[in-house]
């Protein structure tokens, strides 16, 4: 059953004793979070049956005698129980002690008052464990893994639709690059949007432009873009607008360092047969952000690409060690960069 599922069966109130709620979205967490709160702590009163427990400063008794306590002037108990690593491999250095048959007992048996949601943001369990074992088979599974790009671009869309807007397509990726594909920050921006463009319901790329920060990161990235088609003068305009604003030359190089040796490693790997899901698994970064990297190198031939490389550890040797004006130097770099 889909999150969305869930919720609807939530607000119509129809709740299960045991939630496990397990994934890294944490939009799509505080959503679900959100959601079952507000239908069981609906008053001042219930506020005093709500209790949340982080299992990296409570013992885990603690919270199974919460939930195990019946409610005050309330219906239902609402139990929460966040950080919850001893359902994964993890080691924690942990002074505290947590008693995991106390919860198998509650798991086996649980309160008919009480809502006992378990919060693990975590992209697996350890499937050998007994305790995950009963959890899986007693708790309703709230999935709220990380979404690939697809259903991101999806679930944004359908979500602005819903609301009665149209964004452009030009406007539609500009917002998805600016937020690096990722829904919690997607999601946290769209409000401000939709706000600014309640007149029109049209949400354009200059909206994006304006509304939308961009990073020193997601500048460095169009700085690349300029330079991959030869735009030296946008590049430097970019470059100066980035020191007006406080960025320092060392910082900025640095950043480009980074960037070009993913442009590297991905020329690398395409030019030896990988696939973009090949390189997920070896680059361990958002396959966003690989995408992009492979977009861009279409522009570069290995051997430009290894001596952009070079040159950008050398202006970061030659800026640490005074040899030259960096400003200078950096400028000389960007002008140089596409007339080898």
């Amino acid at each position: 059953m889909s999150l969305q599922q869930q919720l609807n069966k939530i607000k119509n109130g129809e709740i299960a004793p045991i939630y496990l709620v397990l994934g890294q979205e944490q939009f799509l967490t505080d959503t679900f979070k959100q959601t079952i709160t507000q239908q069981v702590i609906q008053n001042e009163d219930d506020e005093l049956n709500f209790a949340t427990f982080d299992m990296g400063e409570t013992p885990l008794s603690v919270a199974v005698e919460e939930a195990n306590t019946i409610p005050f002037f309330g219906d239902y108990r609402l139990v929460a129980i966040d950080n919850p690593y001893f359902l994964t491999g993890e080691k924690k250095n942990s002074t505290l002690e947590h008693n995991i048959d106390e919860l198998l007992a509650y798991l086996e048996a649980p309160s008919s008052t009480t809502i006992l949601v378990i919060y693990a943001p975590y992209e697996k369990l350890d499937e050998r464990k007994k305790i995950v074992k009963l959890l899986k088979k007693q708790a309703v599974l709230v999935d709220t893994k990380m979404m690939q790009e697809k259903e991101v671009r999806q679930y944004v869309q359908n979500y602005i639709n819903n609301a009665g807007y149209e964004i452009t397509p030009e406007a539609f990726e500009l917002f998805l690059r600016l937020s690096d594909m990722e829904l919690s920050k997607i999601m946290s921006e769209l409000n401000k949007i939709l706000l600014y463009s309640s007149e029109s319901k049209k949400i354009t790329k200059d909206v994006i432009g304006n509304l939308v920060p961009k990073s020193l990161e997601h500048n460095i990235f169009d700085m690349v873009t300029y330079v991959t088609k030869g735009q030296s003068e946008q590049a430097l305009i970019l470059y100066r607008d980035l020191l007006l604003q406080g960025e320092e030359t060392i910082k900025i190089n640095s950043i480009l360092i980074s960037q070009f040796r993913l442009l590297l490693q991905v020329k690398i790997m395409l030019s030896n047969g990988y696939q973009q899901s090949n390189m997920l698994d070896i680059l361990k970064i958002h396959p966003y952000r690989i995408k992009l990297a492979i977009q861009q190198v279409k522009s570069f031939e290995l051997t430009e690409l290894k001596d952009v490389f070079q040159d950008l550890v050398e202006n970061d040797y030659r800026i640490k060690t005074g040899q030259m004006e960096k400003e200078l130097l950096f400028e000389l770099f960007l002008l140089r960069i596409r007339r080898r």
